[in-house]
């Protein structure tokens, strides 16, 4: 284990100013402030480069699911470098790893007989997708179809294709015009509903959205319907019993695909079953998109899983002209079986279920002033701010940044949301001693956030 001296940190951080240009990150912060340099993890814990211990309450970026610095991944991706490093898939070519990954993942999803496309992330799947969707109805001669619609506070991604399927504010500003053919309906949020009703008793309107916005835009030129079964950087938005049951539902009539972004959400992150969808019975997409928890994030990995229907269509062209240089990277898709392996193993889909409803009851039996609502499936938590319990008013100025910035002081990485909302997603290995931990830093963080506005 390597500690760093004064001089070289000083030196680390001001090269990273210097450097490195961060993503979705202030600018003005990190100048004022510096870098905060992780160098190191275990389990739910990571150390920064001051040597502080911190507990990973978000696991990165949602996707370190089996915690970090797990040895079994380093042996096998050890033993595949000095086998085949990469490989492309190009032109016929293949590699033992991407076959075999392709064959688990088609085992393990909803879909029956799909084929498994790889990419190198969440925002290459959905990308690809969206090219693969159009190239579908193209294939059966329907070369009208091509709006998809997605989700007010969806996340699908931010590359120019995936961008326009995300609908969270900044995420289009300055970066028009891009890509024809996106539309959106209102999110399922029961806490604050967009048609002001409340469950069950609203009908699930924002289900019937869809069939709204697809008359309206004309079923001729609709070709898919994109969400995550549970939406994630929106706010951590668990859609009603029966939402998904009515969207499956209004595809099938109009003859518009259905597609889950599992990219969050795949891989027991949301307690008790390996993928969101299966929360919502009945309920088969037609095509998944896949990432994070494919390889913890061990190395980048991401996947298109699509029905065979699609595939049969595609078939016909002979030729899909959509790839890139590591689909299907052996080392990643190597690594990306060891993970799954260990996610099956150590049964960690129930391990989130359990340790999911341990945080939940813990934040909600703090009974803050501040914690509108706690809400979220397994290891997928979020927390909602407001200045009213009664009234559901929100802080003029969200109070979120401050809490995580009190939190990580004190030992725990969190996240602050669009909507003045707390996001917690812990490895799936955490145990109930972090899990009370967790719930008890975060509780004083956000006392003390709630009694400096006061």
């Amino acid at each position: 284990m390597k500690t760093y001296t004064s001089l070289e940190i000083s030196a680390i951080k001001q090269a990273d100013l210097q450097y490195y240009l961060h993503p979705t990150s202030s600018i003005s912060i990190l100048e004022k402030r510096g870098p905060k340099v992780i160098t190191r993890g275990k389990g739910c814990k990571v150390y920064d480069i001051e040597g502080k211990e911190y507990i990973d309450g978000t696991s990165a970026l949602w996707f370190n699911s089996i915690g970090h610095g797990r040895s079994e991944i380093a042996e096998v991706a050890k033993e595949q470098i000095e086998t085949l490093e990469a490989y492309h898939g190009f032109n016929e070519f293949s590699n033992i790893p991407a076959i075999t990954l392709a064959a688990k993942v088609a085992e393990l999803v909803p879909i029956s007989n799909p084929k498994v496309f790889f990419t190198s992330s969440g925002s290459e799947s959905n990308d690809s997708i969206f090219k693969i969707v159009r190239f579908y109805w193209y294939s059966k001669g329907i070369d009208s179809k091509d709006y998809i619609i997605s989700r007010n506070l969806a996340y699908h991604g931010v590359t120019c294709g995936a961008v326009q399927a995300t609908h969270l504010p900044k995420f289009h500003e300055g970066f028009d015009p891009l890509l024809p053919a996106f539309d959106m309906i209102d999110a399922p949020y029961c806490y604050l509903c967009p048609w002001k009703k409340k469950y069950p008793g609203c009908k699930l309107e924002c289900a019937h959205a869809l069939e709204e916005k697809i008359l309206e835009l004309g079923s001729d030129n609709v070709g898919a319907f994109i969400a995550e079964p549970v939406m994630g950087t929106g706010g951590v938005i668990v859609p009603p019993p029966g939402y998904y049951q009515i969207i499956r539902e209004i595809c099938n009539e109009h003859n518009v695909l259905f597609i889950a972004d599992e990219v969050i959400t795949a891989f027991g992150r949301t307690g008790g079953s390996l993928f969101g969808i299966e929360h919502w019975q009945d309920v088969t997409p037609d095509i998944m998109t896949i990432a994070k928890g494919i390889t913890s994030g061990y190395v980048p990995l991401g996947a298109a899983v699509i029905s065979d229907e699609i595939f049969q269509a595609i078939r016909r062209k002979e030729k899909l002209f959509h790839g890139f240089t590591y689909s299907g990277h052996a080392l990643a898709c190597q690594v990306g079986l060891k993970n799954i392996e260990i996610i099956l193993r150590e049964n960690l889909k129930d391990n989130s279920k359990i340790m999911g409803q341990r945080l939940m009851a813990g934040l909600s039996a703090l009974n803050l002033d501040a914690i509108g609502e706690v809400r979220g499936k397994g290891l997928m938590v979020g927390i909602e701010l407001v200045s009213d319990r009664s009234t559901k008013e929100k802080f003029q100025n969200p109070l979120a940044v401050r809490v995580v910035e009190i939190a990580y002081e004190n030992g725990l990485i969190s996240r602050p949301l669009n909507g003045d909302i707390l996001q917690l997603s812990p490895a799936l290995v955490i145990s109930e001693a972090e899990v009370d931990k967790i719930v008890e830093i975060l509780g004083d963080a956000i006392a003390k956030a709630y009694r400096e506005r006061s």
